[in-house]
């Protein structure tokens, strides 16, 4: 400190602030008004003392007695829009903001606060006034974090994440910002990165209630359920009135097939939050709704209120279709499910979201095309011949999760779901361009992937003699898995494309399955999909297994022995209790394998005959028969 400020009040009150000695800074502050009351830098870091400690009114009415004495004073004009914020008058504190980036262009906080409170409000993204500020202050971990926050909130995940990243490099251990990032990274797929993130941040902030949130959630994509659970639990006593809390546990428990304590959940959630169209429709599907005509007239009459949220409408259709399809009301279900997948397909052809049928044909085209006899003899030996990896594969719907829960039933199978591990990979091999000629891949990386899938099997699994992974869509990359793999096993699961196709439009899945809500593009896909088995099974160089899924239900120990011997296993008879296993299962057939096996879905396309015309003529069937 100089000489100078030693001797300045106004700036001996300021190193009392800056040392956070704020009743001090006050009393000094106050020294300073009492023989000046004009001081426009007294009356200006009083009233950002007065913020800190909380008295937000007392800075409001100093600040506008500086500003009343100085209207170009833009330092003040930020503090008081960060009181009037702080105070929940957004929309005065954001017309202080703005008037503080008119009066100095190159105020970084103001325009951080012009962002952050057009994000308070929703009238705008905030991200042009977040660019401004960071490019003000790259240093300024505020500006970087504010960056990160509109731009997710936009969806722009990948800047979003970059932005995220900055604000780290400058403090790795601000909760807040490990927080959003690692949200970011989830919506990107980045569960690993995500966890890590949540993990650094509970450990700095353990009681942080948003935090363990978004931990649990990061946890149950990872299929880390019942470390997902124990956390929901961990929350929940932070904060018990939290109905979204109370539904992610029941979703995880239900995954576990608690499906009682499932429900508790669902109806603590409903108790909080009466008008939760999420916990009805997770109750619908584990069947804890059966007989309830008024809950289901309820939900259809949502369902069909064009007044309504469309969201709310999607989540109303697929409950009220899902009881009344139990009910045996099919008809009027099915009607559900038409408003539910219509409105689900506007919602995504909004965000710019659709099933491109005719990149998919083209897809699979390529498929057929690029791996034959010749493609697998060229890359001979270039992958790792272990017979550890077992991939089930189908259309969804088709069984895959029943075969899986059958296997992973013997103790020496490990069931790893759904592991979206391949897709990668894949993309590496083609070394990032589209439909790549496979015999431009190259060797190293063959093996280098495979090595390192097979380590993660193997860590993932247990050291189990046998790893699955159920991911449907792995149809599409058996090439690349004989080449990676050649000693892997292939499990072919097929059922009635009529049943599989209903059974995927009466469901509400993400937006990587968009052709689910058409009927002509069920059929288109389901087609498709034929037509790769029928290939891979004239020239995949793997050996596969088919399973039907009728034929399934009416033989399971004989379907079961037979499978267990494909994969080169003794009999256990605990694969017979499959329903009675208590591995976590994230698909949604996670309330079916629990039960013992019933018929009643085998033909139940009939009951909706009348209403799949598009469906029966795309799969080439006449309707009417």
């Amino acid at each position: 400190m100089t000489e100078t400020e030693t001797t300045d009040p106004v700036g001996l009150a300021l190193a009392l602030q800056q040392a956070g000695r704020l009743d001090e800074a006050e009393a000094a502050y106050r020294a300073v008004l009492a023989e000046t009351p004009d001081d426009l830098d007294a009356l200006n870091l009083l009233g950002l003392v007065l913020q800190n400690q909380g008295r937000l009114s007392e800075s409001i009415a100093l600040l506008s007695q500086a500003l009343a004495l100085d209207p170009a004073f833009p330092e003040a004009w930020a503090n008081l829009s960060r009181a009037q914020r702080a105070a929940g008058d957004s929309a005065a504190a954001l017309q202080s903001a703005r008037r503080a980036t008119e009066l100095d262009p190159d105020l970084a906080d103001a325009f951080i606060l012009v962002s952050r409170i057009e994000i308070d409000l929703g009238a705008a993204s905030g991200i042009e006034a977040a660019r401004q500020a960071a490019a003000l202050a790259p240093d300024s971990i505020e500006a970087q974090a504010t960056l990160g926050l509109a731009l997710s909130l936009d969806g722009a995940w990948p800047d979003a994440v970059q932005a995220y990243d900055a604000a780290l490099r400058l403090n790795p251990d601000r909760a807040d910002v490990l927080q959003n990032l690692g949200a970011a990274l989830v919506e990107q797929g980045d569960f690993p990165g995500a966890l890590a993130c949540f993990r650094k941040a509970a450990s700095l902030t353990p009681d942080d209630v948003q935090v363990l949130t978004g931990l649990a959630v990061a946890l149950q994509r990872s299929n880390e359920i019942i470390e997902s659970a124990d956390t929901c639990r961990r929350a929940i006593a932070l904060a018990p009135d939290r109905a979204d809390l109370w539904r992610l546990l029941g979703h995880n428990l239900i995954a576990t097939g608690d499906f009682d304590t499932a429900s508790d959940c669902y109806r603590r959630s409903l108790a909080l939050d009466p008008d939760s169209l999420e916990a009805r429709q997770s109750l619908a599907k584990i069947r804890r709704m059966d007989g309830d005509q008024t809950e289901a007239e309820r939900l259809l009459a949502i369902t069909r209120d064009e007044a309504e949220p469309g969201p709310d409408r999607i989540k109303a259709g697929f409950a009220a279709g899902a009881m009344l399809d139990q009910a045996g009301a099919y008809d009027t279900a099915f009607e559900a499910f038409a408003i539910a997948n219509r409105l689900a397909r506007s919602e995504r052809a909004e965000r710019g979201i659709a099933f491109d049928a005719a990149g998919f044909a083209r897809l699979t085209d390529h498929v057929v095309a690029a791996f034959g006899p010749d493609t697998f003899a060229a890359f001979a030996g270039a992958g790792v011949a272990s017979e550890q990896p077992v991939f089930i594969v189908g259309m969804p719907r088709s069984g895959t999760t029943l075969v899986e829960q059958i296997a992973a039933s013997h103790p020496h199978v490990f069931g790893a779901g759904e592991l979206n591990a391949l897709p990668p990979i894949a993309q590496k091999l083609d070394a990032g361009v589209p439909r790549h000629n496979p015999l431009a891949w190259d060797r190293r990386t063959i093996h280098r992937e495979a090595v390192r899938h097979l380590a993660y099997l193997n860590e993932r699994g247990n050291g189990a003699a046998r790893v699955t992974d159920k991911l449907p869509d792995n149809v599409l990359l058996l090439g690349q898995i004989a080449v990676l793999f050649p000693q892997a096993r292939i499990v072919l699961c097929r059922r009635d494309p009529r049943d599989v196709c209903l059974s995927c439009f009466s469901q509400h899945f993400g937006d990587g399955m968009a052709w689910t809500s058409d009927l002509a593009d069920l059929a288109m896909r389901s087609c498709a999909i034929d037509r790769l088995i029928a290939h891979w099974k004239t020239v995949l160089p793997l050996r596969m297994l088919e399973i039907a899924y009728e034929t399934l239900v009416a033989d399971l120990e004989g379907e079961s022995r037979r499978l267990i011997g494909f994969l080169g296993l003794p009999w256990d008879p605990a694969c017979l209790a499959f329903h009675r296993n208590e591995r976590a299962v994230l698909t949604a057939s996670n309330w079916q394998v629990r039960q013992p096996l019933f018929t009643s879905s085998l033909g139940r396309w009939r009951h909706y005959q009348a209403h799949l015309g598009p469906l029966l003529v795309g799969l080439g069937l006449d309707p009417a028969a």
